[in-house]
């Protein structure tokens, strides 16, 4: 509904203005009444344009216009005309109730015709619905033809833009209409568009059909893009499944498909932590949303990676011809770390972990990283990628610290931070423990605990001042590095 000034804005109502000294014109209108006489005002309806009749307009001058005032306000009226000639006249206490409540008040030229004045306003209101409805139909057509055309992502928002200006995918701003995009029940982002200083319903109905339409647009192209990779998916994920000597017909298959499988492989075991997720539909929509999202980030961190599943569990395999060597498995948990950051960024409800293996060669060598990964993802935390420990040293250190004299040692070496409290002490032992493992990168430290590089520099200057440590000497660090992880050892 459009309000008084909107209205009064209207070419053809062009000789009518509001009374400036009474309401701002804010309220909205809906209909045209008639008032013959000042008290038929208490019964005109709500939203309603009320045009007085000459007897009435004639008493307008006299106290009982403020009555009258007051009654519209009561009633939600939105607008009283006068005769010109009685505007001037109009008692102060009535105009300042127009004022206060937003009661318009609108002169009228005294020879114009009352039925002329309310067919033309009449006219003006159905000009407003006309447009919505020619709004409505445009916006339909528009969707028909992404339907027809099966038109990707920017031909749809070019389509749309015709009748919801400003559409796009993007963080809703100032007075932006906006609809969350839910993509195969996951929402992915907000479809806005931008609005007129008046917003018609129209519009918004509109973004919402725009937003289904949208969506089917974004799932049909991902299915196309993704067919390939879904084919090596299930693919890769039924080759593991299978016991060796029995794969041969699908190892012929995935060598067709492009698939390194005789290459070296090292693989990342992503639990995306579904925890109470118990809607099942929802629970399969967000994690394929997750495994998705794990494969790109996965790939942004470079080199060849193929995707498989083990029942809930995400698996993301790194391959390559030739032997990586020990480069390739710090490679991929940086790179599960990195997925670890983007789920719990994109999906709030996940508590995501990783576990690393190691690399070997071939067919059985993928199935012996995925396993040394499943391994590893039993001991996960939260914070970075756990990595198989092919040399048994969790082993070693847990036998270790078992000893008396190995105990007193790391207390008597990290006693000096217990001063700090229990929960400052455990934290500043694992910075410890991540600035010693990365070599002494402030950098890397801070990505791992997932802080400012200002905050690690000045715990790890404050923890080697409680320590009286050289920090340079290779012996002390050593002696640290062993001390933190027997103490951190679950």
């Amino acid at each position: 509904m459009p309000t008084v000034a909107d209205l009064l804005a209207d070419p053809a109502l062009g000789p009518l203005s509001l009374l400036p000294t009474a309401g701002r014109g804010g309220r909205r209108v809906a209909r045209v009444a008639f008032a013959e006489r000042l008290r038929d005002v208490e019964i005109a309806p709500p939203d309603s344009f009320v045009i007085l009749g000459r007897g009435a307009s004639e008493q307008a001058d006299s106290y009982r216009f403020d009555v009258t005032v007051r009654r519209a306000a009561d009633s939600g009226v939105a607008a009283l005309t006068v005769l010109a000639h009685v505007a001037a006249l109009l008692p102060r206490s009535a105009l300042s109730v127009a004022a206060r409540e937003d009661v318009a008040i609108v002169p009228v030229p005294d020879d114009l015709d009352p039925a002329e004045l309310a067919a033309a306003v009449n006219a003006a209101l159905m000009g407003d619905a006309h447009a919505s409805v020619q709004l409505a139909a445009r916006g339909l057509a528009a969707l028909e033809r992404i339907h027809a055309e099966e038109a990707g992502l920017e031909g749809a928002l070019e389509a749309l833009s015709h009748v919801l200006p400003g559409i796009g995918l993007r963080e809703p701003s100032g007075d932006d209409l906006a609809v969350p995009l839910i993509v195969d029940g996951v929402q992915e982002g907000t479809l806005c568009c931008s609005t007129p200083s008046t917003t018609d319903p129209t519009r918004a109905l509109l973004l919402r059909a725009a937003a289904g339409v949208v969506a089917a647009v974004v799932s049909r192209s991902r299915r196309m893009e993704e067919a390939p990779i879904r084919s090596r998916t299930e693919l890769l994920t039924e080759l593991l499944a299978l016991e060796p000597g029995r794969d041969s017909g699908l190892l012929r298959r995935a060598r067709q498909l492009g698939l390194r499988v005789d290459g070296w492989h090292t693989a990342a075991l992503v639990d995306a932590g579904l925890g109470g997720a118990a809607d099942e539909v929802h629970r399969f929509e967000l994690n394929r949303a997750a495994e998705r999202v794990a494969l790109q980030a996965a790939r942004g961190s470079g080199g060849t990676w193929h995707l498989a599943r083990s029942e809930e569990q995400i698996v993301l395999v790194s391959t390559s011809e030739r032997d990586p060597g020990a480069r390739a498995v710090p490679a991929v948990a940086r790179a599960a770390a990195a997925v670890l950051r983007e789920l719990r960024s994109r999906f709030a409800e996940l508590s995501p972990r990783a576990g690393v293996g190691a690399t070997h060669l071939g067919p059985a060598g993928l199935r012996a990283s995925v396993a040394e990964a499943r391994t590893a993802l039993a001991g996960a935390g939260p914070d970075a990628a756990a990595v198989f420990d092919a040399a048994g040293l969790r082993a070693m250190l847990a036998e270790w610290y078992a000893t008396d004299t190995a105990r007193r040692s790391v207390q008597t070496l990290l006693e000096p931070l217990s001063s700090l409290g229990r929960r400052r002490a455990d934290e500043a032992i694992r910075t410890l423990q991540v600035f010693l493992d990365e070599q002494g990168s402030v950098s890397r430290t801070a990505r791992r605990l997932h802080l400012h590089r200002n905050a690690v520099a000045y715990r790890i200057r404050r923890i080697f001042d409680l320590l009286d440590v050289d920090r340079d000497d290779p012996d002390a660090r050593l002696a640290l590095q062993l001390a933190c992880r027997a103490r951190l050892l679950p």
